[in-house]
């Protein structure tokens, strides 16, 4: 069973995300006890094998779930990539 994490995202780059014209985002662990990047983690290290990405829009809450397709991590940033042709779900509040 796949595991998900969840992100806000602004509504411009919401947009984007879920047209599929910017499948990825980029970000920095900012919490050292933040459960996402436990996830992430244990992911790259190989303990799970399955992982998703809900995204919210931070001004209507709308979100959409994607299979992740890679992450990398690169100058102190995870860049994390999806899919843009599987949609696992959507829901608008």
């Amino acid at each position: 069973m796949a595991k998900t994490i969840t992100f806000k995202s602004t509504p411009e780059n919401w947009t984007k995300e879920y047209l599929g014209l910017k499948c990825n985002t980029l970000r920095k662990p900012d919490k050292e006890q933040d459960v996402r990047f436990e996830v992430i983690a244990d992911y790259l290290n190989g303990q799970i094998t399955k992982i998703n990405v809900e995204i919210e829009n931070t001004r209507t809450h709308e979100k959409f779930v994607r299979p992740i397709t890679d992450i990398t991590f690169f100058d102190g940033y995870f860049i994390i990539s999806w899919s843009p042709f599987f949609v696992l779900s959507h829901n608008s509040d």
